[in-house]
């Protein structure tokens, strides 16, 4: 599951780091704004739909499961997609793309398919597929990459390049269908899939209100610069600024994933201790891999930038704050109450955080401009983990401690100043700034091989 998803996020960022090259920056910015509309709705029904489809796979019958959630998929598909087709003209005229009605209207194919394709990693796993998904991320990646580069490159209009991109996901739906049909023994009974579509509309209906805030607090900033800013190249800026740094989201959606996949049925039964130990586990072996690496980051943002996107510099302050959004990604309350089938909970979470999120954005935005969207997402991650963490000590006596690090974690908090300081003296003291990244990026990754391969102390969790 990890590799597959570090196959996605890999393909996406190479083909953002060619795109940042051959196109204008408000070419890129008129592209990524035609995207906003499926970022909220697209990973919302998907993560939706895979978060039930993991529960109800494991505490129900999977092939009931996966055949109700087929149903589902494609329901949301065509949702998602008729919301883009007649709403084009008012899609355009918000997000300051005057002119691009069309984009929209050709994008509506892309996100109904991508919708009903977006359940291959759950409907892999749970029929015992799961080899697959290397095969299938591989192919299908390099498949839409090949798309979404060429039809620039061959400098076709945004929105037959929107059509042309539909090839992907068609494709990835006829494989996704053609793998349900030889898996699965038999077609449930229509009575067997009423009574598993109750259970599964019962999960999915909190997991997509939970999926829907969630995707949208994350993309709250993005809208708010479109409608507050005309120029498509300042929302780029924006746009690759808040870029996190490639394969956290993977990581940590692979780890809560498997956290429900595992101990969903020991969680429900009241046993939670093997659950939290690894979800603590998970959250050291994870901070041991990513602080250091943020912390070079941070320091040498605008080199980075440069190394991935050829330039937009102008992106640092604003990458700098996402940066520190990924920390509150280390730890896995919200993946204990999904396994606990606490889905409710985290939805009312999730739109008290995009409530915040929204009404400070809008405020900071007004007061100090262009940053403003940014930090709010900072305050908002750090308020929805927060409840969260209050949640889980307050109804089900699970202390904080429980799921954050432990003293593993000593070795690396003492020694992260020595990974940049060298570096940091020879950007700022010495104007080598790219001396020092490459030196600061050396130490880091020397300073992550000794730590991960340290034997632990008794009594501390590795």
């Amino acid at each position: 599951m990890t590799i597959a998803r570090f196959i996605t996020i890999g393909t996406a960022l190479l083909v953002t780091m060619v795109l940042t090259r051959i196109i204008s920056g408000d070419v890129y910015g008129a592209y990524r704004k035609l995207w906003l509309i499926y970022l909220i709705l697209g990973p919302a029904f998907i993560n939706a739909l895979a978060s039930t489809l993991y529960y109800r796979g494991g505490a129900g019958d999977p092939e009931h499961a996966v055949a109700v959630n087929l149903l589902l998929g494609a329901a949301a598909g065509l949702l998602t997609g008729a919301l883009a087709l007649f709403g084009a003209g008012f899609w355009a005229e918000i997000l300051n793309l005057p002119g691009l009605e069309d984009g929209f209207r050709f994008f509506a194919l892309y996100m109904a398919l991508a919708v009903f394709a977006g359940i291959a990693e759950p409907l892999f796993v749970t029929l015992g597929r799961k080899k697959w998904l290397i095969s299938y991320s591989i192919g299908y990646n390099l498949i839409e990459a090949s798309l979404i580069i060429g039809g620039f490159v061959f400098r076709l209009e945004l929105p037959y390049i929107m059509l042309l991109m539909a090839l992907s996901p068609a494709l990835r739906a006829a494989f996704v269908v053609l793998a349900s049909v030889k898996s699965m023994k038999q077609w449930p009974a229509l009575g067997a899939l009423r009574t598993e579509a109750s259970a599964s509309l019962r999960y999915a209906a909190g997991m997509f209100l939970l999926a829907v805030t969630s995707t949208a607090a994350l993309y709250a900033d993005k809208w708010i610069i479109a409608l507050f800013f005309e120029s498509d190249r300042l929302y780029a800026v924006y746009e690759i600024g808040a870029r996190k740094i490639p394969f956290v989201i993977a990581l940590t959606s692979a780890v809560s994933a498997a956290l429900v996949s595992e101990y969903s049925k020991q969680l429900t039964s009241g046993s939670y201790d093997a659950a939290l130990q690894e979800a603590r586990r998970a959250s050291q072996r994870l901070a041991l891999l990513l602080l250091p690496v943020l912390a070079v980051l941070f320091v040498f943002a605008e080199q980075a930038l440069f190394l991935l996107f050829g330039g937009f510099a102008d992106s640092a302050p604003i990458f700098r704050i996402y940066l520190l959004t990924v920390l509150t990604q280390l730890v896995f309350p919200q993946s204990i109450l999904l396994a606990l089938g606490r889905s409710d909970v985290n939805a009312r979470f999730s739109v008290a955080e995009l409530v915040f999120n929204v009404a400070l954005s809008l405020a900071l935005v007004m007061w100090i401009g262009f940053a403003g969207p940014a930090l709010a997402t900072l305050a908002s991650h750090v308020f929805f983990t927060a409840a969260l963490f209050g949640y889980c000590r307050a109804h089900y006596g699970i202390r904080v401690r429980s799921l954050v690090p432990g003293r593993g974690l000593l070795p690396l908090l003492w020694g992260l100043p020595l990974v940049v300081l060298p570096g940091a003296l020879l950007k700022y003291q010495a104007g080598l700034a790219w001396l020092g990244f490459a030196a600061a990026a050396t130490i880091a990754a020397v300073f992550i091989l000794i730590v991960l391969n340290r034997k632990p102390a008794a009594g501390t969790t590795s």
